[in-house]
This record gives structure tokens, C-alpha cells and sequence, in this order.
């Protein structure tokens, strides 16, 4: 070990720890062990389900609303449930700007991402949610940026931070309800048409209801996109 690992060893960014056993030492195993997967989701918008939810059971399954009625997005994929201790972590680097979190939890996404998602149908290019230019003022930094672009580089996929913007500077999302949500982000978004934009998948880093990336989606299928994916870090369970 070297000297100054044991003078000042590296710390669990969740328990404070010393660590040097996941993630380049920022967490240690235990909490490592903590972090929420989503093993059993719907398989179009990614829902986390319960047992019961699947029909039949133990096969791949679609949420109720996905069956009612189909998101405009063809898949959403998420590796990880938006619960405690994800949920902090997020928070921390989103609202408390502590930017140390973004490489755990790049590294998080990138070491769960399967292969079929971006080998086999190779997508054109990567659109982080875009935030409007007000809300990225008061913040300094978008947080799906941070996230997702050390994941298109190490698989060469190209990033676009100017084809898709928000125009309208939307209301918190958070404590409304899922129409009140669909309202408040309808029209948000512009989409400037690009030819070599046909397969484009957006990040985001917490989907909760779905409305910010089912709009986007839309905008940009309105723009001449023929498929979108959703990627992101976290999915919420339904609120019953």
C-alpha cells in the first residue's frame, strides 16, 4: 500500500468508511450492497413491479399503463430503483451540488448497461435532458450531462447538447400528481431536425412518472427521430 493510501485512505462516500474494495474506493462493500436494483420492471417504461404485477408470474411483464396505453419512447431502461441510499446520493449532487458523486454514479450506470442496448442497434447519438437556461444558471451545471458523458465516451457514441432544448421554464415536477405533471412539461421542449438523428436514446438521470421523457420524446419524433430510448440511473416505484 502506498504511503499516503495509508495516511489518508479513502472514505465510503455513503458511511464515511474507509474503502477500497467498489468503485475506485468510493464505496464500501456493504453499501455497495445497498444501492436498489431493479431487477423486476416493466419491460417498456422500465416501472419497477412486484410479483403480482406479472402475468404470468415470473416472466417479463408489462405495467398496467404500459398495456393500457404504450409510451411514445420504444424502451425505457433503469438499473436501479429511486430509493434510499440512491435517492440521497442524487440529491446531494443535484440540489448540493456535490459534484464527487457524479463518477460513482456514472460508474453505477456504466457497470449495469447491457450490452444489447447500445451494440446491436446502435444508437445515432445521446440527448441528456435538457434543463432551461434559468434553472442551469441557478444550478451551474446540468446533472444528466455530468452523468451521461463519461458513459458515451467510453462507447463512442456521440453526445448532442444543442439539438434539443427547453423553451419553457417549468414548475418543480415534485409532489404533483401524474396529470398535473403530463400539463406542466407539455410544450417544454424544441427540437432542431437533424438527418443522422434517427435512433436517439435521452438520459436522465430519475424518471419518476415518465411525463419530461415522454415529451421530449414526442418533440423529437415530431422532428423527424424514428426511435428513442430512455436511459437513466433511477426509476420510482408507483405511488399508490
Amino acid at each position: 500500500m502506498k504511503l499516503l493510501d495509508f495516511l489518508y485512505p479513502t472514505r465510503c462516500l455513503l458511511c464515511g468508511n474507509a474503502s477500497d474494495s467498489r468503485f475506485a474506493g468510493q464505496l464500501c462493500e456493504p453499501c455497495a450492497a445497498d444501492i436498489p436494483n431493479n431487477p423486476n420492471a416493466c419491460v417498456k417504461c422500465a416501472l419497477p413491479l412486484t410479483s403480482s404485477d406479472q402475468h404470468p408470474p415470473q416472466s417479463p411483464a408489462h405495467c398496467a399503463q404500459c398495456i393500457k396505453k404504450p409510451p411514445a419512447y420504444e424502451v425505457c431502461w433503469s438499473p436501479f430503483i429511486y430509493a434510499q441510499p440512491l435517492e440521497w446520493m442524487i440529491q446531494q449532487l443535484k440540489f448540493n451540488a456535490k459534484l464527487n458523486f457524479a463518477p460513482l454514479l456514472s460508474r453505477l450506470i456504466l457497470n449495469n448497461l447491457p450490452a444489447h442496448l447500445y451494440a446491436n442497434d446502435r444508437p445515432d447519438v445521446i440527448i441528456p435532458m435538457p434543463l432551461h437556461r434559468r434553472r442551469l444558471q441557478q444550478r451551474g451545471f446540468n446533472q444528466s450531462q455530468l452523468l451521461i458523458k463519461p458513459i458515451a465516451q467510453a462507447l463512442n457514441l456521440p453526445l448532442d447538447l444543442y439539438a434539443s432544448k427547453r423553451i419553457r421554464d417549468t414548475e418543480h415536477q415534485t409532489g404533483k400528481s401524474a396529470h398535473q405533471r403530463r400539463q406542466n412539461i407539455k410544450n417544454a421542449f424544441s427540437y432542431k431536425h437533424k438527418p443522422n438523428h434517427q435512433h436517439v436514446v435521452i438520459f436522465d438521470d430519475v424518471v419518476t412518472t415518465g411525463s419530461s421523457v415522454s415529451e421530449l420524446t414526442k418533440t423529437l419524433k415530431n422532428g423527424g427521430v424514428k426511435r428513442v430510448d430512455i436511459w437513466c440511473l433511477a426509476r420510482a416505484e408507483l405511488k399508490v
